[in-house]
């Protein structure tokens, strides 16, 4: 401690010199000397941990011991030629020592930060493969180095957060490098198989009997002791040649017609008749769709009258469907950036409508679409957030508009039709997953079955045995999805330009004369089905694959 006072007294004796006037020997000041902090010939630097201490052995006595801002840094003279300098807040100071002569022993350049030796002993114990180094800086931290992977990296500064136990006044710059390659190219490849059956068989009955010719007896009048009252309209005939031949009428006979009396006389008979049909819907698909229709029946006549008839309507059919639908969309983006890829269209949606009528609309997109994060931990292994969609515009579940009716300004009735909003089919799957560079992992995959059946029968007589089912109608379909999503990530370099081929490659428009006699419409492009080479096309365009 009287070390300590002394140094803390010799100190203050020598900060008014310093802050006095500097002599001049002579009139030209040559004799002046000016010494920087650092540059003298003894100067020295060191780095003190925070609340540690380091020893300097002087080689001659010393005499006085300068501190230049002791809340920094402190010094404990133990001997003549033993001094401990201790840190004792975050910052940088000098310390100079003398000897009795005022000679200049030991100009010390002092930076008080934490101490990193544990540090970097812990980091080469838990990640050996990282080469690293860790400085303080102002009582915050700047990692510099290499690393192999971006989780060596992370893990570099997850040992730094838990052993300094940061807070917010602490910083931690990160200025690692990784060695990977931060470029990558996602290939995505979207197969989808729907298969559908659909049965209908529809059979519809109808007929009609008359019965029970009756007769009857009404009041008529009727003459006795002559002749009625009767009318012989003209005739014609077509002669030989063509010509029309009139032949006049006897027309009303008015002589010898009786005597008109009223009695009852058979009138013309009347009959009963009864009939019945059956129509059978398909409510499962909506209507029906075509196939085989057949008709069955017969009518009867009577002494030429219509007596009774019975008939029958079939309708059948069975439609089979396939439908593959392929997307391969590849899109590239630096490690720990976001790429976006869409294939497809927009169609307005109406979001609202102000008060002099006119909607607000929105579009929304369709298509084939692609979204990914790829990170690059290492050489080998690549995590990947991905979004994929593949949606299409149906009728199926969307919003039918409906007309309404209306007085403009001048009282006329107007109708107006109302907007149809179209559903999409969407199928879209995200999920993250870690993949070496040209591995490849199925992301999503779906078999999805759906059938519906319904029968439209007559109660009671479809009980009946073989008979029951010409009172019935069935309608039968059935549907089935598969689809599967497969992922394959690349970590690519940029390529000369003369080594990239396009689609576009090799085409040619056909001449007139071709187009004209021929019916070509280009060059030789490439034959029916052949494969496509791999000097005609090279894929990914724009990158070489490693």
């Amino acid at each position: 401690m009287k070390a300590f006072l002394t140094t803390r007294l010799a100190a203050l004796l020598v900060l008014p010199l310093l802050a006095a006037p500097v002599a001049i020997a002579g009139p030209s000041g040559l004799d002046t000397q000016i010494t920087q902090p650092g540059e003298s010939a003894f100067s020295k630097r060191v780095t003190l941990g925070l609340n540690k201490s380091t020893i300097v052995d002087l080689g001659a006595p010393a005499a006085d011991v300068v501190i230049t801002n002791p809340d920094i840094a402190d010094a404990v003279v133990q001997t003549s030629q033993r001094i401990i300098f201790r840190g004792m807040k975050y910052g940088q100071t000098n310390a100079f020592v003398f000897d009795r002569s005022g000679n200049q022993i030991l100009n010390l350049e002092i930076n008080v930060e934490m101490d990193m030796s544990s540090i970097e002993d812990m980091i080469s114990r838990h990640v050996p493969g990282a080469r690293v180094k860790v400085e303080g800086l102002n009582g915050n931290v700047v990692i510099t180095g290499t690393t192999d992977s971006l989780s060596e990296a992370d893990a570099v500064q997850r040992l730094v957060e838990a052993y300094l136990n940061a807070n917010d006044q602490t910083k931690i710059v990160n200025m690692i490098d990784i060695a990977a390659k931060d470029q990558v190219m996602l290939e995505v490849r979207i197969v989808e198989m729907q298969r559908s059956v659909i049965k209908q068989l529809g059979i519809n009955l109808s007929g009609a009997t008359n019965f029970g010719d009756l007769a009857s007896q009404s009041l008529q009048q009727v003459f006795q002791n002559g002749f009625p009252l009767f009318f012989e309209p003209d005739t014609t005939r077509v002669l030989a040649d063509g010509t029309v031949q009139v032949i006049p009428g006897a027309g009303y006979n008015t002589t010898n017609q009786g005597t008109a009396v009223q009695q009852m006389q058979p009138d013309l008979p009347f009959s009963r008749s009864v009939g019945f049909s059956s129509a059978n819907g398909y409510n499962v698909a909506g209507n029906r769709l075509g196939g085989l229709s057949g008709d069955v029946g017969y009518t009867n006549y009577n002494d030429g009258r219509f007596q009774s008839s019975a008939g029958a309507a079939i309708d059948a059919l069975e439609r089979i469907g396939i439908v593959r639908t392929l997307a391969e969309p590849n899109i590239s983006a630096v490690s720990g950036e976001s790429a976006k890829f869409l294939a497809g269209g927009e169609f307005p949606v109406p979001v609202g409508q102000d008060n002099n009528g006119r909607i607000t609309i929105e579009f929304k997109p369709y298509g084939v679409g692609l979204g990914f994060t790829p990170v690059v931990l290492s050489e080998g292994r690549i995590s990947l957030k991905v979004s994929t969609e593949v949606s299409e515009l149906t009728n199926q579940g969307s919003f039918q508009g409906q007309s309404i009716a209306g007085v403009d300004d001048k009282g006329n009735v107007i109708t107006a039709q109302t907007l149809t909003i179209p559903a999409l089919s969407v199928r879209r799957a995200e999920s993250t997953v870690e993949l070496p560079s040209g591995g490849s992992m199925m992301l999503a995959g779906l078999i999805q079955t759906r059938t519906r059946q319904s029968l439209d029968q007559l109660p009671g007589l479809n009980k009946l045995p073989i008979l029951g089912a010409l009172f019935q109608s069935r309608d039968f379909l059935n549907e089935e999805t598969e689809l599967v999503v497969i992922v394959t990530p690349y970590l690519v370099d940029p390529t000369q330009k003369n080594m990239l081929r396009t689609p576009a490659d090799g085409f040619a428009n056909a001449s007139d004369a071709k187009t004209i006699f021929f019916g070509k419409l280009n060059e030789q492009y490439g034959r029916d089905g052949a494969p496509v080479s791999a000097s005609d096309y090279r894929a990914p365009v724009g990158f070489i694959e490693e």
